[in-house]
């Protein structure tokens, strides 16, 4: 009996084990059952909010690429200044300037130039070869040539010389008229002396009325942060079209100013050298006035113009009936609001020809026809602004 009862209690033993473990296996199987219906529920049920988890994915256009990287640009400035180099030259000038014990002492000044045609024709600066007995050009790589002075102009600080040369490499003029606030642009010459020296800046303003040193007269500059220092006078400011904008001829020159440089417009030069080749000097035209910048915001009309101070008696503005107190503001359709306005305007006019002004007496607008006369005498003789 005892054998039996025990093989009995094994028997049950292993009986119970067996439920348990039937019952632990449904158990762990609804586990990995309600485990993989959370799973597929989860990652294909519901929206997902996590965008770094699953990136959303956005056509978009492929962004436009530099037109000119850095390195193109880099690349195209040393172009031009290669292609414009050979037209760059320096120029000097010999004067006397005291005679002592039978001894003629001379003094030197230089400065540069540009070849503006391919038969020797050079641009350069009225006060680098004022009063000269004797001027010199040095081309690179082709040495030093005894230069003619064709004309030479104090009120836009120009000269015009020419040397015996041909199939010289040359600069064309560009328009400066098209010329922009912000345009890249090169100033080349021989600073303090150093042969072929290249700054680069921006033009950072146009039309800035600047007036001539030494004169009654106006005109408007290009104004460039590019450096210019002493000897870049009458070198050019290039584009990079390879083209002169204008001639350097001055800078600012005060303590903690900087960046400041100064140059004739290239439609400027275009004018007074063509001058220069058919009447060896400019022909100015004359209306006798004496004015002034008016800038008048209270007034309705017009708050900005040019003020005649005083008409001359028998003068073209004259017989044209203006008067004291009149404000000019256009001549044929170009508006005028400052002095440099009104002088570049006339600088594109000749004697005789006859214009039509407009301006205000009063605060009304009027009109009238004007024939320029031919200016008389030397320019610094008479003034044109009230002292």
């Amino acid at each position: 009996m005892s054998h039996y009862h025990g093989y009995n209690n094994r028997s049950s033993r292993g009986g119970a084990w067996t439920v348990i473990g039937y019952i632990s296996f449904g158990i762990l199987g609804i586990i990995l059952g309600a485990a993989l219906v959370y799973g597929l529920f989860f990652f294909y049920l519901v929206p997902v909010t996590n965008e770094e988890a699953v990136p959303e994915i956005v056509e978009t256009e492929p962004p436009e690429e530099d037109p000119l990287p850095a390195p193109e640009r880099d690349q195209e400035i040393v172009a031009v200044v290669e292609q414009v180099m050979p037209a760059v030259v320096g120029v000097s000038s010999r004067f006397d300037v005291a005679s002592f014990g039978g001894q003629q002492f001379e003094q030197e000044e230089s400065g540069s130039g540009v070849v503006v045609s391919a038969d020797g024709y050079i641009i350069t600066n009225h006060h680098v070869i004022e009063n000269a007995e004797q001027i010199q050009v040095m081309m690179p790589e082709k040495g030093i040539f005894e230069a003619e002075l064709v004309g030479s102009d104090t009120m836009t600080d120009l000269a015009l010389l020419h040397i015996d040369e041909s199939d010289l490499t040359y600069i064309p003029l560009a328009d400066s008229g098209q010329s922009r606030v912000g345009e890249t642009v090169l100033a080349i010459g021989n600073p303090l002396g150093l042969q072929q020296s290249v700054t680069a800046g921006i033009i950072s303003a146009v039309e800035r009325q600047v007036m001539i040193p030494g004169t009654d007269y106006a005109y408007t500059f290009i104004q460039t942060d590019a450096v210019v220092n002493p000897g870049n006078s009458g070198g050019p400011l290039v584009n990079l079209d390879g083209e002169v904008v204008g001639i350097n001829t001055a800078k600012i020159a005060l303590p903690g100013v900087e960046g400041i440089g100064f140059s004739v417009p290239s439609n400027t030069v275009d004018r007074v050298a063509r001058d220069f080749l058919e009447y060896g000097k400019v022909q100015r035209p004359h209306m006798g006035v004496l004015i002034e910048d008016w800038l008048d915001y209270d007034d309705p009309e017009p708050d900005m113009g040019v003020h005649l101070v005083e008409v001359v008696p028998d003068s073209p503005a004259d017989e044209a009936g203006l008067e004291p107190g009149d404000v000019i503001v256009a001549i044929d359709d170009q508006g005028i609001e400052f002095l440099a306005q009104l002088f570049d305007i006339m600088l594109y006019y000749y004697p005789d020809d006859t214009v039509n002004i407009v301006f205000y007496r009063d605060g009304e607008q009027k009109e009238t026809a004007l024939t320029f006369e031919e200016r008389p005498g030397d320019l610094n003789e008479e003034p044109l602004l009230p002292e």
